[in-house]
């Protein structure tokens, strides 16, 4: 499923404990689909593609843990799950009007 002129990007989003607002976003479109699959792969439920029915996939501190090394590596952020919550998240917009900071295609069948 692609959507013509429409861009994907993944973030983190950062919300902090009993608020109902988002804290931010942290860009994580570089991380290939197949990654995302393989650390989310547990919390798909019925999406044929991912993101498709739940719209976000949660980073808590277990996880965080089991894949640390990676995330570390890879996300410019320091977690703190005393104070924050973090969530994946797919967003589109218009192809047009950004700079390549995302991926062309929508995630791939699971």
């Amino acid at each position: 499923m692609k959507y013509e002129k429409y861009y994907y990007k993944v973030h983190i989003e950062v919300w902090k404990h009993g608020e109902n607002g988002r804290f931010g976003f942290i860009n994580i479109s570089h991380i290939p689909y197949k990654k995302l699959y393989e650390i989310f792969h547990h919390q798909i439920i019925k999406e044929e593609f991912l993101f498709e029915e739940v719209g976000g996939y949660q980073i808590d501190e277990p996880l965080y843990i089991k894949h640390k090394t990676f995330f570390d590596k890879e996300i410019p952020f320091k977690f703190d799950f005393s104070f924050f919550e973090y969530w994946i998240g797919l967003t589109g917009d218009d192809f047009n009007k950004y700079k390549k900071d995302y991926y062309e295609e929508w995630p791939p069948s699971i």
